[in-house]
């Protein structure tokens, strides 16, 4: 690992292998919180959502729910799935009052209108999204859970990573089968529209076909979504120990003096409120206490030259250091880092006529 790979964060498991060595329980704990953060918007408001900040306010202290909360949990997941597929009914719904997925029965043999596939077609994607809608709400809530019964660790980490990344697969396929069954239903809306009894057999071929195309096309989005959500969740992931770790082939100087009571105080409050968008005036209040570290005060203003769109998260190191947190961590890290011994120099021979004298030693 160099310091640009490091700063490019493309390979996030090689930036876990160089620190992760040192990480500390509360470090783990914290990353893996992070991660699930990226579902944020799939954890039902209350007991799970809460269960996520309590594992990160509580990282490193050995926290773990009570049985009785593990079973609240899964009761939230029943509830979580079930609120889910009733949202992505009413998205269907919004967006075409006549979408409803109990209008058409797939093998009615009354319907001969030779739109029928499409509209047999737009139930089956309607209800298919109402069912991956559940689905990823229950698998994001059993990733919060695992932070509360996981011991931190590298192993959690993976969890949580992978288990997220198909969370939000799923999440997107069913607003990819929602897209579909308004697609259908009103191409099957217009071809109904136009049916004059002619050309039936030709009308339903056409129709079956434009089923068929729209399959395929899903396919095809399907594949792109888990390849996108897998080449985001490497990127979201190497913001976030740039975060939790900084640049460990530059070492930042911090004094003492810098600690003043509104540092501290706008540090602490950051930390305990995720407000992330303090820090330009946690930047005002470094330079009042005279910080004039630059890679400091980038990191709170946002200006990093190698992150134009940067990550926090708590247990970031800027507010670890202000804080005091873990010092034994950012020392370990600094010391950790291979240093390069430095190649000695050669005078060249050819075409170069001076040549120095030897050193006469004695005289």
């Amino acid at each position: 690992m160099t310091e640009t790979e490091w700063l490019k964060a493309k390979d996030p498991e090689a930036m876990l292998r160089f620190v992760g060595p040192r990480f500390s329980a509360r470090r783990w704990q914290l990353l893996a919180c992070a991660v699930v953060r990226r579902g944020w918007d799939l954890l039902p408001p209350g007991m799970v959502r809460d269960a996520v900040v309590a594992a990160e306010r509580q990282a490193g202290t050995g926290f773990h729910f009570h049985p009785d909360s593990l079973a609240d949990l899964e009761v939230a997941e029943d509830r979580a799935s079930t609120a889910a597929r009733a949202a992505e009914r009413l998205v269907v719904l919004a967006a075409d009052p006549d979408s409803d997925p109990s209008a058409f029965r797939a093998n009615d043999a009354r319907k001969t209108n030779p739109s029928a596939p499409l509209f047999q077609a737009a139930c089956r994607y309607a209800q298919d999204a109402i069912t991956l809608a559940g689905e990823a709400a229950g698998q994001a809530v059993e990733v919060a859970a695992s932070l509360t019964v996981m011991p931190p660790s590298a192993g959690l980490v993976d969890h949580v990573r992978e288990r997220i990344t198909a969370a939000l697969c799923v999440r997107a396929d069913a607003s990819l089968h929602a897209a579909a069954a308004l697609k259908l239903k009103t191409v099957g809306d217009d071809m109904a529209d136009r049916a004059n009894g002619r050309n039936v057999r030709l009308n339903a071929a056409s129709a079956t076909d434009y089923v068929r195309r729209e399959g395929e096309f899903l396919g095809y989005k399907r594949n792109d979504i888990a390849a996108a959500k897998e080449k985001l969740g490497r990127k979201a992931l190497g913001k976030m120990l740039h975060d939790l770790v900084g640049n460990p082939f530059r070492p930042v100087r911090f004094e003492e003096s810098w600690r003043s009571d509104d540092v501290v105080r706008l540090a602490r409050g950051i930390d305990e409120d995720r407000a992330f968008d303090r820090l330009p005036i946690l930047a005002d209040a470094l330079l009042e206490a005279d910080c004039d570290e630059e890679s400091i005060l980038r990191h709170c203003r946002g200006t990093e030259p190698h992150d134009a769109e940067p990550v926090h998260v708590r247990g970031c190191w800027l507010i670890d250091r202000i804080l005091d947190r873990e010092p034994e961590f950012f020392a370990g890290i600094r010391h950790a880092i291979p240093t390069k011994q430095a190649t000695p120099r050669r005078l060249p021979t050819a075409g170069f006529a001076f040549q120095p004298e030897p050193l006469k030693v004695g005289h």
